[in-house]
């Protein structure tokens, strides 16, 4: 049987998901910060007011969390995900969970709002599924296109 939790990310998961981060997350960091994966999710872990890592068999295999856009008091999130190539393995418990997620990521935030690279499909269509929109126009970001996606609460 398949151990899975949900728990607050922690710098203890940076590693083990950096060293697995899927190709598509791996392509999409580098494009947008000229980030490797340890940066990214060290990033992301820093300035997220909001943390979580998925655990399988004691393993990290994604974290994600949501970051405020613009000031303090600013009633807009920024959210996130990186996941490990293993996470396919876990495709149908992280779609069953996937949208009550995302409405804890909206606590507290009139819109979500961020990039996803042109190229992650897998994240395009997830982020749809999940009640975001995606803008039809290129955002060139470093020479890459970039879709804005959003979600209002």
């Amino acid at each position: 049987m398949v151990d899975y939790r949900i728990e607050h990310g922690n710098v203890s998961h940076l590693l083990p998901l950096a060293a697995n981060m899927r190709e598509a997350d791996r392509r999409e960091v580098w494009a947008s910060h000229r980030d490797n994966p340890y940066e990214a999710l060290s990033r992301g872990l820093k300035t997220s007011a909001r943390v979580w890592t998925a655990i399988v068999d004691e393993r990290p295999v994604m974290m994600w969390g949501v970051a405020r856009s613009g000031c303090v008091f600013s009633r807009k999130g920024r959210p996130w995900m990186l996941g490990t190539e293993e996470l396919k393995n876990y495709w149908i418990e992280f779609l069953r969970q996937s949208r009550s997620w995302v409405a804890r990521m909206q606590e507290g935030c009139e819109l979500l709002e961020n990039y996803v690279h042109g190229e992650n499909r897998l994240s395009i269509s997830w982020l749809r599924w999940c009640g975001f929109e995606i803008s039809p126009e290129q955002t060139i970001i470093r020479g890459e296109v970039f879709y804005r996606f959003w979600r209002k609460a």
